[in-house]
């Protein structure tokens, strides 16, 4: 039974959450902030409704530019003068409970926002520049991203190994990539997996992004940093803790005890792979014994963009781009099976942007086999890719993304832009 089912069971009330009494839309507080109160309830909901991901306001000289962040490319979708960004910037402090005079500190706040039906969160960052400001609002929308690890799309030999990574009685699984590569998705999608009334789950973010009926979150803060939040999480009989990011040396080697004493331990890391989480760890001076007995695995992951398949051109495979995909690990055979390869339409069509519809993750996972721990207590990069290399499931993020190339899902500059591979610039890159 789901914890939401159990509460609905046991709730006289039904189990219907409490709702704020916060208006979940901007409001005209006189005539001046008409103008800039209705151009707000429009714009909002609609880049909730494109799958926008981040919506930046950007003063500059006698202007304010407008930007969407869809599937990770920024684009201009409007600019409107400095009167009407201030006015802006007014009505989202307001809503976000910041400051209205403050002008030389950064301020960070959040506030809501109704769009069909559901509830979609934002977390807004202020940033004083040389003239006016830039605010960065971050679109949390439960509805898009809150799904089960049997939900999310990703191959299935990568599924059955994180499936098998949290069926453990404990370990450390840490998530690796860059900003906006899909982790936080990945992490909720495991915590909403193995939520149920008889698991206590508990986690400390800086912010907490998602709320989940039935699991315990915190938030940092100056007084509750990571390490000392999960010096108390330890104190209250937890069963999966997840530490939304490893920063320092401290939290490191707690979140490793931690999983040594009885708990799984979920966290992200900035890595460029799994393998080189290793050295990450070292570097936080971990100790490789404790880090050997405590891990339970290591993912990588990237979101690569898709190609719309209505207008996708297609693209010779030239000696180039062989050369490229066997250093990622691809076999010759594997090549020689390759059909048709495609890249983007840059004029696109009725159906995308630019040729492109929207991301898909590529993932590079390791598992804590014998062969993997005793890499990873002596501290060895070499033996622990060929450790990995063992492995049914792994294959670099490269070699993943070109298994995409393969399918016809991306393209090789694409693979080549997100995963590092690239020894020149993509050549379906466009302006």
């Amino acid at each position: 039974m789901s914890f939401a089912d159990a509460v609905l069971k046991k709730s006289p009330a039904g189990g219907n959450p409490h709702h704020s009494n916060e208006p979940l839309h901007f409001i005209s507080t006189g005539g001046n902030d008409k103008k800039a109160v209705e151009y707000l309830n429009e714009l909002f909901p609609r880049a909730a409704r494109e799958g926008v991901s981040d919506v930046h306001f950007e003063d500059s000289g006698d202007n304010c530019f407008i930007r969407f962040r869809n599937r990770g490319v920024l684009e201009i979708v409007d600019v409107v003068s400095r009167q009407l960004s201030a006015d802006f910037n007014a009505k989202i402090r307001m809503k976000s409970k910041m400051s209205l005079v403050e002008r030389m500190a950064p301020l960070d706040g959040k506030f809501a926002f109704a769009v069909d039906g559901r509830v979609v969160d934002v977390r807004v960052s202020v940033l004083p520049l040389g003239s006016g400001e830039s605010v960065v609002c971050r679109l949390l929308d439960q509805s898009a991203h809150l799904v089960t690890l049997d939900e999310l799309q990703m191959p299935e030999d990568i599924r059955s190994a994180i499936r098998h990574v949290i069926s453990q009685p404990q370990g450390l699984f840490l998530v690796t990539g860059p900003t906006g590569s899909g982790k936080t998705t990945t992490l909720y999608g495991i915590l909403k997996q193995i939520n149920s009334p008889a698991v206590k789950t508990m986690t400390i973010e800086d912010p907490i992004e998602f709320r989940i009926q039935g699991i315990v979150q915190a938030a940092t803060n100056l007084k509750l940093t990571f390490a000392r939040a999960l010096r108390a999480m330890l104190r209250q009989d937890p069963d999966v803790i997840l530490v939304g990011e490893i920063r320092d040396e401290e939290t490191a080697g707690l979140a490793t005890q931690a999983a040594l004493t009885g708990h799984i331990v979920l966290s992200t890391l900035h890595a460029n792979s799994a393998t080189v989480t290793l050295n990450r760890m070292l570097d936080l001076e971990v100790d490789p014994n404790a880090l050997s007995a405590a891990l339970g695995g290591f993912l990588a992951q990237r979101l690569v963009r898709t190609l719309c398949p209505y207008c996708r051109q297609q693209q010779p495979l030239d000696g180039y781009i062989r050369s490229q995909i066997i250093e990622a690990g691809v076999s010759e055979q594997e090549i020689d099976a390759i059909g048709l390869i495609y890249t983007n339409n840059p004029s696109g069509c009725s159906h995308c942007h630019d040729g492109w519809l929207s991301r898909t993750p590529v993932f590079e996972i390791i598992l804590a086999t014998p062969e993997v721990r005793i890499a990873v207590e002596h501290g060895d990069l070499k033996a622990l890719k060929a450790a990995a290399a063992l492995q049914p499931q792994y294959r670099t993020l490269s070699h993943d993304a070109y298994r995409l190339v393969a399918r016809g899902i991306t393209s090789v500059g694409e693979a080549m832009a997100v995963t590092g591979s690239a020894m020149v610039v993509s050549e379906d890159a466009t302006d």
